[in-house]
C-alpha cells in the first residue's frame, strides 16, 4: 500500500501555479477570471427571465389579460392561484424532465452543445410569452423556460468549474448568482418603471427579454470548448487550443505541461471509479458517487426549504398581500440588497468557506422566517410592511452570502470529475423535485382563495430550515481552495465532513516536498 502511495505521488503532476494565491492568480491569469465572469451572463439572462411571471402577477394589465376568476373579498376579476402555483411548478417539472438528455448530451457533444441548448429554450420561452393571451398559453412558456434551466447546471456551472482554478473557482461560481441577481435587479426595476408609466402594457416586460438575449450572445459567440471535457474525450489538440485561448499569453505559463495537469485529474478520476465498474453510469450508480450526489444538492435544495419561492418566487405577490404600501418598491430594495451580499460573497465563500456559510446562513435564516411568521399575528399597518421588507431584505443578504452562491457551487464541486455531467444531473433533479412541491404550494398558502396564511408561511419555512440543517451539519464538506483530485482523495479515504478542512490530502504533501527542494 505504501509502494503504491509512492507510486502515485511519483507520477502526481502538479501545476506551476498550485502554491498560488488568489490575488496572485486573478492578477497574472485575469483574461481567464474575465471570460469565467463571461460565462455568468447567462445567469443575468436567466434571472431576468425567470423572474417576470412571479411579479407581474400583479400587474393590472397582466391580471386583466389572464383573470379567470374574481376575488372573494373585493369580486373584482383575479388570477386562479391553481394557474399561478401551475406556472411556476411546471418549470421545475420541465427542468426534471430535460435531465433525461441533459448530462448525455453534455459528455457526448461537450458543454457548449448544451450552453447553446440553454439560449434556445429561453429564447423560445421569451417569443411564447409575447404573443400569449390565455394562461395555458403562458404555461407552455413556462415549460419551455424549465429546458433552459434544467439543462444550466449540466452547461453553464460546469463549464465554470472546469475552466477556474482552485484559488478563485469559489469566487467565479458565486459571480453567476451575482448576475442571477443583478438579472432580478433589473426586472424588479423595469416592473416599478412599467407600473409609473404604461401599467396596462405588461409585454413591454417580456420584449426587454430580448435586450438579455442579445448580451449573452457575445460571450458565447468567443467561449471555447471546455478543455477538461476535451481531455476526456481525447481532443487533445483542441484542448490545447482551448486552453491557451483561455489564458492568453502569460509569462512562464507551459500550456502542454497544465494541459498535462488537467488530464492527469481525468484519468485519475476515471481510474478510480472503474477500479469498481467499467460503465459510467455504474460509476455513477456506485455508494460513494450517489453519496457525493446527494452531498452536492444538499445546499442547493436548500434553497427551496429556507424560503427561496417565497422571498423570491413571489415576492411582490407576497408583499402585496401582507399589506407593504409599495409591493414594487420594496422588491426592489430587497433585490438591491441581495445583490451587495453577493459581491460580499465573491470573499467571503473561498476566506470564510462554505460549510460555515451554508451552516450558520441556515440559522440565521430560520430565525428570520421564524420573525416574518410573527409578523402574521399583527394588525397590517405601514409599520408592520416596513418591518417585513427589512426582514426580507436581512434574510436576503444572509442567503446571499450562504446558499445564494454555495447552492449553484455545490453542484459542480463536489461530484467527481468523470461523472459530474451525470451527479450534476441527479443532484438538479433532487432540488428541483422540492421545487415542484413549494413552487406548487406557496401560492396556495398565501392566497386568500386557499389557506390564507399570508405572513404566517413563515413559520413554516422556519421550522423545516431547523430540520434540514441535521443532513447539512452531518454531510456537508468544506470544499474551499481543494483541487478535484484532493476532493477524490478525501471522499475516497471517507473523510468525515467536518475534518475535510483540517485533513492533509498527498496533494499537499507533494507541493510542500516541492517547496522545500526550492
Amino acid at each position: 500500500m505504501l509502494e503504491d502511495s509512492k507510486d502515485l505521488d511519483e507520477r502526481r503532476i502538479i501545476s506551476a501555479f498550485a502554491s498560488w494565491t488568489r490575488a496572485r492568480c486573478v492578477k497574472h491569469f485575469w483574461r481567464l477570471y474575465l471570460t469565467g465572469l463571461g460565462c455568468a451572463l447567462c445567469g443575468m439572462y436567466a434571472g431576468y427571465a425567470n423572474s417576470v411571471i412571479g411579479s407581474i402577477i400583479v400587474n393590472q394589465g397582466f391580471i386583466d389579460t389572464f383573470a379567470t376568476v374574481k376575488d372573494p373579498q373585493t369580486g373584482k376579476p383575479a388570477l386562479d392561484t391553481q394557474h399561478i402555483a401551475l406556472w411556476t411548478a411546471i418549470y421545475s417539472v420541465s427542468c426534471i424532465a430535460i435531465q433525461s438528455v441533459a448530462p448525455f448530451t453534455a459528455d457526448r457533444f461537450g458543454r457548449k452543445f448544451n450552453m447553446w441548448s440553454v439560449t434556445l429554450f429561453l429564447t423560445l420561452s421569451v417569443i411564447i410569452q409575447v404573443f400569449a393571451n390565455v394562461w395555458w398559453v403562458l404555461l407552455i412558456a413556462r415549460l419551455v423556460a424549465g429546458f433552459a434551466g434544467g439543462m444550466m447546471g449540466t452547461s453553464i456551472m460546469v463549464y465554470m468549474s472546469e475552466i477556474a482554478m482552485p484559488q478563485f473557482r469559489g469566487a467565479l461560481l458565486a459571480s453567476f448568482s451575482l448576475a442571477f441577481a443583478l438579472g432580478q435587479v433589473f426586472q424588479a426595476v423595469a416592473i416599478k418603471i412599467l407600473q409609473q408609466t404604461e401599467p396596462l402594457k405588461f409585454r413591454n416586460i417580456f420584449y426587454s427579454e430580448f435586450l438579455f438575449c442579445g448580451l449573452w450572445l457575445i460571450p458565447m459567440l468567443y467561449l471555447p470548448e471546455s478543455p477538461a471535457w476535451c481531455a476526456r474525450n481525447g481532443k487533445h489538440e483542441r484542448g490545447k487550443k482551448a486552453l491557451q485561448r483561455l489564458i492568453g499569453n502569460v509569462e512562464g505559463y507551459d500550456v502542454d505541461h497544465e494541459y498535462a495537469v488537467i488530464k492527469y485529474e481525468v484519468d485519475e478520476s476515471t481510474a478510480l471509479s472503474k477500479a469498481t465498474s467499467q460503465s459510467e453510469w455504474k460509476m455513477m450508480l456506485t455508494k460513494l458517487n450517489l453519496k457525493r450526489a446527494v452531498i452536492a444538492t444538499l445546499p442547493f435544495t436548500f434553497q427551496n426549504i429556507v424560503g427561496v419561492p417565497l422571498m423570491f418566487g413571489y415576492t411582490t405577490y407576497f408583499f402585496q398581500i401582507a399589506g407593504v404600501s409599495d409591493p414594487f418598491l420594496g422588491n426592489i430594495v430587497k433585490q438591491i440588497v441581495l445583490v451587495v451580499g453577493i459581491i460580499v460573497s465573491f470573499y467571503t465563500v473561498d476566506l470564510v468557506g462554505r460549510r460555515t456559510l451554508v451552516i450558520w446562513g441556515g440559522f440565521i435564516m430560520a430565525g428570520i422566517n421564524f420573525l416574518v411568521g410573527g409578523l402574521g399575528f399583527m394588525t397590517q399597518n405601514s409599520a408592520s410592511g416596513i418591518a417585513l421588507v427589512a426582514l426580507c431584505s436581512l434574510w436576503a443578504f444572509v442567503y446571499a452570502n450562504s446558499l445564494a452562491p454555495i447552492g449553484w457551487i455545490s453542484l459542480v464541486e463536489i461530484s467527481s470529475p468523470t461523472v459530474r455531467a451525470k451527479t450534476t444531473s441527479i443532484a438538479v433533479t433532487i432540488q428541483y423535485l422540492s421545487g415542484i412541491l413549494f413552487s406548487y404550494t406557496v401560492p396556495l398558502m398565501l392566497s386568500n382563495q386557499n389557506a390564507n396564511w399570508g405572513q404566517k408561511t413563515g413559520l413554516f419555512f422556519g421550522g423545516v430550515t431547523l430540520l434540514y440543517l441535521v443532513p447539512v451539519i452531518l454531510m456537508y464538506p468544506e470544499a474551499k481552495g481543494r483541487t478535484y483530485n484532493e476532493l477524490d482523495e478525501l471522499f475516497e479515504r471517507r473523510i468525515p465532513a467536518w475534518k475535510f478542512s483540517e485533513t492533509k490530502t498527498s496533494h499537499q504533501a507533494t507541493v510542500e516536498a516541492q517547496e522545500k527542494q526550492l
